[in-house]
């Protein structure tokens, strides 16, 4: 089970409830009866007659008898206790009687006609002050209790309150209230905690990813999770000062050695001997694509793509016709396959001119013995980019979209960025990249983007 915060505070505020509520009630009572406020005697004797009366019945005879599941109280247990306690119980033709009741009490109760529901009678017994009371009750039949003789200390006065046994008394008030309580509190509780952590949550959910980008508000937030919000915020802008200056370092390094690898590809066209000559051209050819890449992903990595809406048919064929002639020193011809109508979508135009530029040049570069490239656009939103070299095998095709991933057919031209970047690029657009077999044979990369992007949307690669 997961922990939850909410249920330890509803338990904690259950139980402290629980007991200020009876140390409370407790409190109440002792000073109510220290102050004289009630009288004992009264309250008691009221309750025991009460009681009694409650417990009339009749057995299977039609004889008067109690009912001693209703007389199983403190109160009760309390009284029968005590040599003095006495009561008469009739229903104006039966009588049962507990104890002696006392010559005084009997004569005047005895002289108060029946249409007199409640009477009391004070009198001394055992050097102490006695309480009688006689009580009428018409409610389902007539009910006539005189009882007395009881004196219980405050204390057992508190106990018969709060632990008292059927039909009722404080006790179930107390246990009403409580479990009111605590349903409120079960859901107050969860809800007042709940509620700020999902602002929070629902804050932290829109953070976009870009440098010095969006950060968790703490304007509703309260003060136990204001600490931890700063943390976050300031742990995301130490990653964005890590992440640009790796960057900045990553992009000033390719820029500074393009130059240095330039001079060097003129000098050395003029050494002689074409065989080492081949040899330094094509290893400082790889190297400058290594910078070149590195420097394509040094200014894509971390920065915010502004998307708007672009035919993708447009765009492919303007990176077919700037990477033809570079196929063609390669005996390689590029075919450019588009719908009649334009294919619109909403993305990077730069960006997916980068990623299609990989395509084709991984393509050109790799597929050793194809003589066609086809750079297909589909009016589903599709762009497909067909070879028929030696393709890649299942179980690498999901390496390769990793950075310096490279298959087991790659010649030493190989950076292993090209597919990684295209995969930066169209995770950026909400896509998909798929690494397809080409009938008989080859590679198909197709680039699936999403149509319901809406244009002026910021995302990050």
């Amino acid at each position: 089970m997961r922990r939850s915060i909410a249920f330890p505070v509803a338990a904690l505020l259950i139980v402290s409830m629980a007991i200020v509520m009876l140390v409370g009630t407790v409190l109440t009572l002792v000073v109510i009866l220290s102050i004289g406020t009630e009288d004992p005697l009264q309250v008691n004797t009221s309750e025991l007659s009460r009681t009694l009366s409650a417990a009339i019945t009749h057995d299977a005879d039609g004889r008067l008898t109690l009912d001693r599941k209703k007389l199983a109280r403190n109160l009760i247990a309390f009284a029968e206790a005590q040599p003095t306690y006495w009561y008469v119980v009739g229903d104006g033709q039966q009588v049962i009687s507990r104890g002696t009741q006392p010559p005084e009490t009997r004569r005047v109760f005895e002289q108060i006609p029946r249409e007199i529901d409640y009477s009391e009678f004070r009198y001394r017994q055992d050097n102490r002050d006695m309480l009688g009371i006689r009580s009428v009750r018409r409610d389902g039949g007539l009910r006539i209790v005189s009882v007395g003789g009881v004196v219980l200390s405050n204390w057992q006065t508190i106990l018969v309150a709060l632990v008292p046994g059927p039909p009722a008394g404080l006790v179930w008030l107390l246990c009403v209230i409580l479990v009111a309580t605590t349903s409120i509190a079960i859901v107050v509780v969860r809800g007042t905690i709940a509620s700020p952590v999902r602002r929070v949550v629902r804050s932290a959910a829109q953070i976009d990813g870009l440098p010095n980008g969006r950060r968790i508000s703490d304007a509703d937030t309260p003060s136990e999770l204001r600490p931890m919000v700063a943390a976050f915020n300031t742990a995301l802008t130490r990653i964005d000062d890590a992440f640009a200056a790796q960057r900045n370092f990553l992009a000033n390094a390719a820029h500074e050695l393009r130059t240095p690898l330039t001079k060097m590809r003129l000098k050395l066209d003029q050494l002689p001997g074409d065989e080492l000559r081949g040899a330094l051209i094509r290893d400082t050819t790889r190297l400058g694509s290594i910078v070149t890449t590195l420097l394509q992903l040094a200014r894509l990595s971390g920065q915010s793509l502004t998307f708007a809406q672009i035919d993708l048919a447009k765009v492919a064929l303007a990176v077919v016709s700037d990477q033809v002639p570079m196929a063609l020193k390669r005996d390689i011809e590029i075919e450019l396959r588009t719908p009649a109508r334009p294919v619109l979508i909403s993305g990077s135009e730069a960006a997916i001119r980068v990623a299609l530029e990989n395509l084709i040049l991984n393509a050109v570069r790799h597929a050793a013995g194809t003589k066609l490239i086809i750079v297909e656009v589909l009016s589903s939103a599709e762009l497909r980019v067909i070879d028929y070299g030696p393709g890649i095998s299942t179980d690498e095709r999901r390496g390769v979209l990793q950075p310096f991933v490279r298959g087991k057919h790659c010649n030493s031209e190989g950076t292993g960025l090209g597919l990684a970047i295209v995969n930066e690029i169209m995770t950026a657009h909400g896509g998909t990249v798929a690494l397809e077999e080409t009938e008989p044979r080859g590679l198909t990369v197709r680039l699936s983007f999403l149509v319901t992007v809406p244009a002026g949307t910021v995302r990050a690669v």
